[in-house]
């Protein structure tokens, strides 16, 4: 539905396992590697465990993926206590015929079979899925199974994957002899506040978006709604894009996300906790989103050839003007960085009033308010922008203004706003409450204006 609107070519938040939106985090780049160490090295069992939904089945596809002319897989994914024997279970899950057979029958059909893949020379690996549910009596059998292994060959590998309660069990002091033959074993955790925008912005890129069309606030709401959690994360982008797309907004606000999930939250299935949005978002990265999405909806300027980058900078960015670069590093979380990409870019005189009012929120959104108010009073001195760019960088000097708890010299930046634009924003509401005495109406008397115009004249230069 709002795949074209955005410009994907398939739908980013999809909750099918597939390992082509696969995001290699710090984690899930150290799981890959760990899993890829223990099916080339013929690790009898490899464990990994994680809470549902923090992407151990992708993982788990994208190493059997790339290893699939090597090995013959066999997945058993319902398991449960109420099994019975593991053997029957084995066999269906290599397409083998077991019918009728009694306990020894199975086994040896099963190693006849092991037999003629290891002539083949292919390893057979056995996945079992959700494995936690399998009693000691069933962990028991699958260490007898890896008998049929010897000191020279293994041809039958086994990988257990599970949510935690599978280490607890494995920690049993019965199955001592079972957690002695697990050469490699890894624990998800969720994605952190720094990983979830780069996990949405690689989801998004990886359908064919060429621009990320969620704010940093918003991909932070996101975080802080799913605790990180990928499948949580999926869903929550997934409805957030679909009111987007309802109201037509070109960018994802938080506002957006936290109305979304909250509708979603109150069928009672998606499992998120309840929060005011006054206690997921601060004021000063209420601002920071505002300043994003007044910079995003001015108009950018003539294409000009890319600028070289460093030479440490990856060669895939090579393409990429140093504004864009900005972007996504501010994107990610990597303000530093943002601040001098944005910097190099303002050296075109084209670019210079919406990349420093970049500068000016990334400052902002690393607490450094005084800093971004010096840089948005030198966009105004500069007199350099459209009408618009004006009016959104003195609004948002005087939000910065309020959060440093200025409030007299936000209320006069308020006032000449409102002289210029009556209707701009929520100038009005914050007049109001920032000088009980304000009323629309004191602008009715032209010899009041005149001398309000030579009084704040005086005083705005004094500033600035």
């Amino acid at each position: 539905m709002y795949e074209s609107f955005y410009g994907f070519r398939t739908n980013p938040f999809t909750l099918v396992p597939d390992p082509r939106f696969l995001y290699l985090g710090k984690q899930h780049k150290t799981a890959l590697n760990l899993l890829e160490y223990g099916l080339f090295n013929r690790a009898i069992f490899t464990v990994i465990t994680g809470e549902p939904g923090t992407g151990k089945t992708t993982l788990l596809n994208t190493i059997l993926e790339q290893s699939q002319h090597e090995v013959t897989l066999g997945v058993l994914s319902h398991t449960h206590a109420g099994l019975g024997s593991l053997m029957p279970w084995v066999l269906m899950a290599f397409n083998l015929d077991g019918k009728g057979m009694d306990s020894v029958e199975l086994f040896k059909t099963f190693t006849a079979f092991i037999g003629r893949e290891h002539q083949r020379q292919r390893r057979v690996v056995l996945v079992v899925d959700e494995a936690q549910n399998l009693g000691a009596a069933m962990l028991e059998e699958l260490r007898l199974l890896s008998n049929v292994n010897n000191g020279r060959n293994q041809p039958l590998q086994i990988v257990l994957s599970g949510q935690p309660g599978l280490r607890g069990l494995l920690q049993r002091g019965d199955l001592i002899q079972f957690a002695q033959r697990i050469s490699v074993d890894y624990h998800l955790q969720p994605l952190g506040e720094d990983e979830t925008p780069a996990y949405i912005r690689h989801r998004m890129s990886m359908a064919g978006g060429a621009r990320s069309v969620m704010t940093t606030q918003a991909s932070v709401m996101v975080h802080r709604l799913t605790g990180g959690n990928a499948r949580l994360i999926n869903q929550v982008c997934d409805v957030s894009l679909a009111y987007g797309y309802a109201e037509r907004a070109p960018l994802v606000t938080a506002n957006i996300v936290w109305r979304a999930t909250n509708d979603r939250r109150a069928g009672g299935i998606l499992p998120v906790a309840q929060h005011a949005l006054c206690d997921l978002l601060s004021q000063e990265e209420v601002v920071a989103e505002e300043l994003e999405v007044a910079a995003a909806a001015s108009p950018a300027p003539p294409q000009t050839a890319a600028l070289p980058l460093p030479s440490a900078e990856p060669a895939a960015q090579s393409q990429q003007s140093y504004y864009e670069q900005g972007l996504a590093l501010k994107q990610a979380g990597s303000y530093k960085q943002a601040i001098a990409a944005f910097e190099r870019a303002a050296t075109d005189v084209l670019q210079q009033v919406r990349a420093m009012s970049q500068v000016a929120l990334c400052l902002s959104a690393v607490g450094r308010h005084e800093d971004a108010a010096k840089e948005l009073v030198a966009l105004l001195k500069s007199r350099q922008g459209t009408d618009i760019e004006r009016l959104n960088i003195r609004y948002f000097l005087a939000r910065t203004l309020e959060t440093l708890q200025r409030n007299q010299k936000a209320c006069e930046l308020y006032m000449v706003i409102h002289k210029q634009d009556p209707g701009f924003r929520d100038v009005g509401t914050r007049l109001r409450r920032l000088s009980p005495g304000w009323s629309l109406a004191s602008f009715s008397s032209p010899t009041w204006i005149k001398g309000f115009a030579k009084y704040y004249s005086q005083r705005l230069r004094a500033c600035f």
